[in-house]
């Protein structure tokens, strides 16, 4: 068995808060401060978000840097927002002078010198070469470059260009690119000598456990319940859903994510059905518990360029939860055809739905859960500490950080840091 990555420091740059909808790194870096030091790093807002908030609150929107405890080991760090990204000189050259060495301030006060740099998104590389870091790893989730679907124009050049440039550009800085499908292998592998496929994993005891308690905002829906859980965004059909919606009154639908569309008119349709149910965001915790409820998951995404590069936590959630699952023929579900059905417009989510039902048994559930054991977060983790050594080793790099403590003694729960 592979030996998890231990005694090292690692500054985690992401594209999400701590407390927003749990993705993988959340996922991963919970695992891998059992072991290890953590430096969880939100986002630092860009200029025109500070600008629309300070018209908005006034001064109250100029925040200091922020850092909390949530876990023993493991440290999240708020950038200020009186630094905030800008594209213009001199001003940006002045905030990410602030923003550098706020942080500096905090490996420091965490005793964590030549922390592992991981950068979760493509332009978050701002510090690499910056922080005396022993490696660099950029984990690509997603084809940023197909959320420019209507290939928005910036100077003449296209966005999704653009988009490519900038991460190609991070890619030649980086010692390990870690992606988490077979078509970002196919497009980051060029770019790198060290790409490793890694997909999304799920935490299998906690969806295969029965719940105590099914939560009060879905334990009065009717059955059959045929349920989403994820973030409602662009990736999503809509239309199917609304098709297959309201040709099926006698089903009930239920949406357990947050909405984040750049239009929310997308879904008049679906709030119009007395037979849809949209129950908003949940905490990571409480995810199983709505999620096991469902007779059925559905996956019904758009066929695109950005559903072609995905690796949906929710395929391997329901997979946990036993629950039958249908799905458009996305890339992602090919390893896993034999255990779903596969549909591609209302009539046939349909068909697949009412084959779903008629087939779920205990037996069928206990299958598809024993398959979820292959696809855990523990088994993720090997193998990306097992990437991660060998780049250590290979750079002469593979020391560990003596300074490394378990538990929460070394600093408060909240660390206030002083301006620079």
């Amino acid at each position: 068995m592979t030996s998890l990555l231990s005694g090292q420091a690692i500054a985690c740059f992401s594209s999400n808060s701590w407390d927003a909808l749990w993705r993988n790194r959340q996922q991963i870096m919970s695992r891998l401060a059992r072991q290890n030091r953590v430096l969880f790093i939100e986002p630092a807002p860009y200029l025109r978000e500070t600008s629309v908030d300070l018209r908005r609150r006034g001064l109250a929107a100029l925040q200091p840097s922020r850092l909390t405890s949530p876990l023993p080991n493991l440290w999240v760090y708020t950038p200020p927002t009186v630094a905030p990204r800008s594209g213009r000189r001199p001003l940006s050259d002045l905030t990410f002078a602030w923003r550098r060495r706020n942080l500096h301030q905090v490996l420091r006060s965490l005793g964590m010198e030549h922390p592992i740099l991981w950068i979760f998104r493509y332009d978050l590389g701002e510090m690499v070469g910056h922080l005396d870091e022993c490696l660099t790893i950029y984990h690509a989730v997603d084809e940023y470059s197909a959320y420019a679907l209507d290939a928005e124009q910036i100077a003449g050049r296209d966005r999704r260009q653009i988009i490519r440039d900038i991460e190609a550009d991070l890619i030649r800085q980086v010692d390990l690119v870690f992606v988490t499908s077979p078509a970002l292998l196919q497009t980051k592998g060029p770019l790198h000598p060290h790409v490793v496929l890694v997909p999304n994993g799920v935490d299998v005891e906690g969806f295969a456990r029965p719940a105590a308690l099914t939560p009060p905002d879905i334990a009065n829906l009717p059955h059959p319940l045929i349920g989403y859980a994820g973030v409602l965004n662009e990736k999503i059909d809509f239309d199917l859903l609304a098709a297959l919606a309201g040709q099926h009154p006698a089903w009930t639908f239920a949406l357990v994510g947050p909405v984040a569309l750049r239009n929310p008119d997308e879904l008049q349709p679906l709030r119009r059905l007395g037979n849809v149910h949209f129950l908003g965001g949940k905490p990571v915790e409480a995810l199983p518990a709505y999620v096991q409820d469902f007779d059925a998951g559905l996956m019904p995404y758009r066929l695109n360029e950005w559903t072609r590069n995905i690796s949906p936590l929710k395929l391997y959630e329901y997979l946990a939860a036993g629950i039958p699952i249908i799905s458009t023929p996305i890339p992602a579900i090919e390893p896993f055809a034999s255990a779903l059905w596969q549909a591609d417009d209302a009539a046939s989510f349909a068909q697949a739905i009412t084959a779903a039902l008629a087939a779920d048994t205990p037996d069928r559930r206990q299958r598809q859960q024993a398959l979820a054991q292959l696809h855990s977060w523990e088994q993720r983790l090997e193998t990306l500490s097992d990437a991660i050594q060998q780049r250590l080793d290979a750079e002469g790099r593979g020391w560990r950080n003596n300074h490394f403590a378990t538990g929460r003694d070394l600093v408060p729960p909240a660390l206030p840091l002083p301006p620079p």
